[in-house]
């Protein structure tokens, strides 16, 4: 039987709402050759990115303040990551769920990494502050929240509000890592996306 008479043989309906293929389904799927391609495309991709992320981490060792290096590997570190992670969803479907919300995690750890990072390359609150001038003006309610929060359109940049941003960015991690623990709750439960019924 060739990869083509497999693949019309599938039964093509959908799984039920919430589910992932099996491995053994998603490679009956995808046919014996398609899921070779895919498994060592995916394979070759994150070696390429893990290797990358080896040589900047080396070249940053070198030529970067040291203080700035941990805040680079993380900010870096996201393609590779990403790659990783994908290799993860192709080789095991069924997890793809928790997968991602791991990376959400992960993503928002990143992002407070680079709020930091982009305050050490201005040299902390204090110099940029200074760089800012006199009275600087700033919009916070950028899209998609341009229709609310209409106090901070065009708001005097202060101290404060540099600190409040770093807050709000730092509790991003807190934030998904207790939806990850509810998306946790609710699939051990069989609760999956769509109304919820009692």
């Amino acid at each position: 039987m060739t990869d083509h008479q497999s693949i019309n043989d599938f039964n093509h309906s959908c799984p039920h709402e919430g589910t992932f293929p099996t491995m053994s389904q998603f490679q009956l799927g995808m046919g014996t050759s398609g899921t070779v391609g895919l498994y060592v495309t995916s394979i070759m991709v994150c070696l390429v990115n893990a290797t990358m992320f080896a040589i900047l981490i080396r070249k940053f060792l070198r030529e970067v303040p040291e203080r700035q290096v941990p805040d680079l590997c993380w900010v870096t570190s996201l393609f590779t990551a990403i790659s990783f992670f994908t290799v993860l969803m192709i080789y095991m479907p069924r997890s793809t769920e928790f997968l991602l919300g791991a990376y959400r995690v992960y993503e928002a750890m990143v992002i407070g990494r680079f709020v930091e990072l982009n305050l050490l390359w201005h040299g902390g609150e204090k110099e940029l502050m200074r760089g800012l001038g006199e009275n600087p003006r700033m919009r916070f309610n950028l899209p998609p929240c341009c229709c609310c929060l209409l106090c901070l359109k065009n708001s005097l940049v202060t101290r404060d509000r540099v600190k409040m941003v770093r807050l709000v960015v730092g509790q991003m991690v807190y934030i998904q890592l207790f939806v990850l623990f509810l998306q946790l709750v609710f699939q051990f439960n069989d609760i999956h996306d769509g109304p919820l019924s009692l």
